[in-house]
C-alpha cells in the first residue's frame, strides 16, 4: 500500500517568530513623554498638593488657586493718603476626561491554538496601552495648540509684520533661509516675555532632520549652524501627533521646562480592590508608558466560543473580560494677559518650505 497516510506534516515554527516585530511596532509618543515627565518636574506648573488632591478626588472638583500680579504704578514718594492695590486671584479647575479599552480572552481557544493564553493576553495588552496612549498624545496636542501664545502677547522685535519672524494663526513663521538663525534667536524671543532656558521643543516627527542637520553643521562646512545648539538651551521630543501646518516642513512648539502635566485619578470601587457578588473585579495598575495609575475591570462569564474555535463542542466556555480606563486631566500653564500684561509660555513655529 501506499505511504501518502504518514507524509511528514508541514513544519510550523513556535510563536513568537519574530516575522511580524515590524508589523507590531509602537508609535513615538512624544507630547505624553514629554508631559509625563513635566508633571514631576521641580520646575513644572504641577504642585506635589495638586497631583496628591487629584487622586483622591473621585466626584469632585479639584479647584487650584492662582494669582495675578497686580501693583500700583510708581510714585515719586510717600503719601499719607496711599491707597494700595488689591491681590488679583482666581480659581482653575482642572477637567478631566476618560479613555478606556479592553479585550477578551478565552482559556480554551488557546488550548486548541498556536497561539498561547500568555502570548494573545501580552499582545492584547499592549495594544490596549499603545491605543490609550495615541488617544492621550493626541488631546495633549490639541491643548497646548489651544493655549499657543498670540501672536500680540510677543514683545520681541524680532517677530511680527516686517520682522525676520512674521505669524499665521499664532505661528511664527520659519523661512527656509532663517532656519540657521533660528534656534539661535529663540533665547532672545522669548527672553523679551521674561522666559528662560531651559527650553523643551516638541515637533512633529519630520522636523528631526531639520534639527539633525542644523546641529551637525559645524565649523568646517561652508553654513556654521551648530552655534545656534552650544549653550545646550533645547531638549528635543517628537510625536506623529504635532500636525504639520500648511506649506511647512514641520510644526512644533517651545515651552519653558515643565509647562504642561498631566494629573489623574481613580473610582473609589477601584481603590478599594472591591468585588461584586457576579465575581466582578475592581482594581488599579500603574502603567509606565502612560505615566497614569488606571482604573481596572475583569470578569469572566460562560458563553459559547464554537465560532471563534471553529470547535461544535465548544458551546460551554469560559469567557474572559478585562477592562482599562484612564481618568486623567492636562494641565497648562494658568494666564491672565488682559490683567496682567504677563504674555504665555506656549509658543508655536511652523518651519516652512520656502
Amino acid at each position: 500500500m501506499a505511504t501518502t497516510a504518514t507524509v511528514l506534516q508541514d513544519l510550523r515554527a513556535n510563536y513568537p517568530t519574530l516575522l511580524d516585530r515590524h508589523e507590531l511596532r509602537p508609535s513615538f509618543y512624544g507630547l505624553l513623554d514629554m508631559a509625563i515627565r513635566n508633571t514631576t518636574d521641580p520646575r513644572g506648573i504641577i504642585s506635589a498638593d495638586v497631583l496628591q488632591k487629584s487622586l483622591i478626588s473621585w466626584g469632585r472638583n479639584v479647584d487650584i488657586p492662582v494669582m495675578t500680579p497686580s501693583a500700583a504704578a510708581n510714585g515719586t514718594g510717600l503719601a499719607c493718603t496711599f491707597t494700595g492695590t488689591e491681590a488679583i486671584s482666581a480659581i482653575v479647575n482642572a477637567t478631566y476626561v476618560t479613555v478606556s479599552n479592553g479585550f477578551e480572552m478565552m482559556p480554551a481557544l488557546n488550548y486548541q491554538n498556536e497561539i498561547k493564553y500568555a502570548q494573545e493576553f501580552a499582545r492584547k495588552y499592549t495594544d490596549c496601552m499603545r491605543k490609550i496612549a495615541l488617544s492621550i498624545d493626541g488631546a495633549i496636542y490639541t491643548a497646548i495648540n489651544t493655549v499657543r501664545t498670540p501672536a500680540a502677547q510677543y514683545a520681541s522685535s524680532y517677530v511680527g509684520v516686517g520682522n525676520r519672524y512674521t505669524f499665521t494663526a499664532d505661528a511664527m513663521n520659519v523661512l527656509l533661509a532663517n532656519y540657521g538663525d533660528f534656534f539661535n534667536d529663540v533665547p532672545d524671543i522669548m527672553a523679551a516675555d521674561d522666559i528662560y532656558p531651559q527650553f523643551d521643543v516638541i515637533l512633529s516627527t519630520n522636523g528631526r532632520s531639520i534639527v539633525s542637520k542644523l546641529f551637525a553643521q559645524g565649523e568646517a562646512n561652508s553654513a556654521n549652524t551648530q552655534y545656534a545648539f552650544t549653550n545646550g538651551d533645547f531638549d528635543f521630543s517628537y510625536s506623529n501627533r504635532v500636525t504639520v501646518s500648511s506649506a511647512s516642513n514641520a510644526t512644533g512648539f517651545i515651552t519653558p521646562k515643565g509647562a504642561f502635566g498631566i494629573v489623574s485619578k481613580n473610582s473609589p470601587d477601584c481603590l478599594a480592590g472591591n468585588v461584586t457578588s457576579g465575581g466582578h473585579k475592581f482594581g488599579t495598575l500603574y502603567e509606565p508608558m502612560l505615566g497614569i495609575t488606571l482604573d481596572t475591570l475583569e470578569f469572566s462569564a460562560c458563553g459559547s466560543i464554537a465560532t471563534e474555535t471553529g470547535n461544535a463542542a465548544d458551546v460551554t466556555a469560559v469567557r474572559e473580560k478585562y477592562q482599562f480606563a484612564a481618568h486623567y486631566g492636562i494641565l497648562t500653564p494658568y494666564t491672565n494677559f488682559a490683567t496682567s500684561g504677563v504674555a504665555s509660555v506656549i509658543r508655536k513655529f511652523d518651519m516652512k518650505q520656502v
